[in-house]
């Protein structure tokens, strides 16, 4: 654990409607004055990252599918693996964000950059799908979506995004490629901002603790609900626990067969969204960072952006998404995705674009 997590290390048991004391509870000037949870490859690190990447594709093939098949015990991290576990352990016991620099993409094959992503993704919990096309490896990219429309995600298009949590224990973000401009990384401390809701209105906390509607983005089989319910607000096993996606939770209200939102639970929501943007912490991922979130404790957006018109200079992050339940107690948002998303008829895949 490092110094930012070591300076407040102390964790209460969380109780609705009282300030909680915890290491993710942090405030950006925490972030701006220490940047010990960002962690820097060494060339050695760099050497045994390479080496495992290509001994991986030696012995499962140029095929990004093979990755599949691939287990924990096959990727020797090498010097690296200490640098690993101390990320690890920010995630689940520290402020629950860590960014790693250094990894030269554009020097390196693509294929054994996916084997790398892969080994270090196995090393932190298991790998589910990203979308109903069984993407493992998911593709933020903009793909002309409109973020508006109920079926579709903000991921698949350039505009500005809303403070959102993914629907896993940890999801991680390999930048590949960078915007002509725009589209910086923020993220906030989900508790922080529940401290700062009980300390401003403490009216509003409790009805973030009750159930909201959250869309399914039609992403169903046939006669399945098209929407799930979860409260943003979890305690759990005395820990507070945080679901948050506003646009999600409007979309889901909006359906005809889910109940309206009442002034108090719009209300709550715009506060909470009011208090991220005070909060967060604005960053820019360069090609070859890796971003990691503790999807119970932090939110993450980004801004809008200008992408290149060459589609191979296209603005594009590697997303997994990884099972890791000692991390934080499962909200019923992350318990429903527990398995990944994916229908009747999903077959897994790893494409890489």
């Amino acid at each position: 654990m490092n110094n930012l997590d070591a300076s407040d290390s102390i964790r209460n048991h969380a109780v609705l409607g009282e300030p909680v004391v915890d290491p993710a509870a942090w405030h950006k000037s925490q972030f701006e004055a220490n940047e010990d949870w960002i962690y820097r490859l060494t060339d050695a690190e760099i050497s045994d990252l390479q080496n495992m990447g290509a001994a991986a594709k030696a012995k499962f093939g140029d095929d990004p599918n093979a990755l599949l098949e691939t287990k924990k015990a096959d990727y020797d991290l090498g010097s690296f693996a200490t640098k690993l576990e101390n990320i690890r352990d920010d995630l689940r016991d520290g402020v629950g964000i860590a960014l790693l620099r250094g990894l030269p993409f554009a020097d390196m094959d693509r294929t054994e950059v996916a084997y790398i992503y892969w080994g270090i993704g196995r090393h932190i919990g298991e790998a589910v799908s990203n979308n109903p096309e069984g993407d493992m490896i998911g593709h933020v990219i903009d793909a002309g979506r409109d973020y508006t429309d109920p079926k579709h995600r903000g991921y698949q298009t350039n505009v500005e995004m809303d403070y959102h949590c993914d629907q896993c224990d940890i999801v991680t973000l390999l930048c590949t490629h960078t915007a002509k401009s725009g589209g910086k990384s923020k993220v906030v401390s989900s508790l922080a901002m529940y401290n700062e809701m009980v300390k401003r209105r403490p009216d509003l906390v409790p009805i973030l603790a009750e159930p909201y509607c959250w869309t399914m983005h039609s992403e169903i089989d046939d006669g399945s609900k098209n929407y799930y319910e979860s409260p943003t607000f979890n305690f759990l096993e005395g820990k507070l626990c945080v679901a948050f996606g506003p646009t999600h939770m409007r979309k889901g209200h909006l359906l005809p067969e889910a109940p309206d939102l009442t002034d108090l639970q719009a209300e709550a929501m715009e506060v909470a969204e009011n208090i991220c943007e005070e909060l967060h912490y604005a960053m820019q991922l360069d090609q070859g960072d890796m971003q990691f979130v503790n999807n119970s404790v932090a939110l993450h957006t980004r801004t809008g952006f200008e992408d290149w018109p060459e589609p191979e200079r296209k603005r594009r992050l590697w997303r997994l998404w990884l099972v890791a339940p000692d991390m934080r107690p499962p909200t019923p948002y992350i318990e429903h995705w527990r398995g990944g998303l994916h229908l009747e008829g999903t077959k897994l895949r790893v494409e890489l674009i």
